[in-house]
């Protein structure tokens, strides 16, 4: 399974689709991603045989896995990596600074680069 782009993430899938909220490692925000439906067609169906309750548990961990992956990628388009501490953090907790070249660190690394110039 990919690694989580974010330190904490919650896993809000339920039966019928795939949801997940990752965190900022900087302020903690949460930033939903989209909800992707479980495909199967085993979901209009009252009652399963017990070969399709397996067939069913194996293709919805496929699809949660699948769906976890595009989650994953698609926050990371809105996250930058702090280039001092490698932290993943919003718009809102990333500081663009000269002293890194125009290179961007998180709120908490800029505060320890103006100290330390002091």
């Amino acid at each position: 399974m990919l690694k989580p782009v974010t330190k904490k993430y919650t896993d809000d899938s339920t039966v019928k689709q795939f949801k997940f909220t990752f965190y900022c490692d900087c302020c903690k925000n949460e930033m939903p991603t989209l909800a992707y439906d479980f495909c199967s067609g085993f979901k209009k169906k009252i009652f399963l045989s017990n070969d399709e309750k397996e067939a069913r548990s194996i293709i919805f961990a496929n699809e949660h896995e699948k769906a976890y992956e595009r989650a994953n990628n698609e926050i990371r388009l809105n996250l930058n990596r702090c280039e001092v501490c490698g932290d993943m953090i919003c718009e809102d907790c990333s500081v663009y600074t000269d002293k890194l070249n125009g290179g961007i660190c998180c709120k908490k690394c800029a505060e320890k680069l103006e100290n330390n110039e002091e």
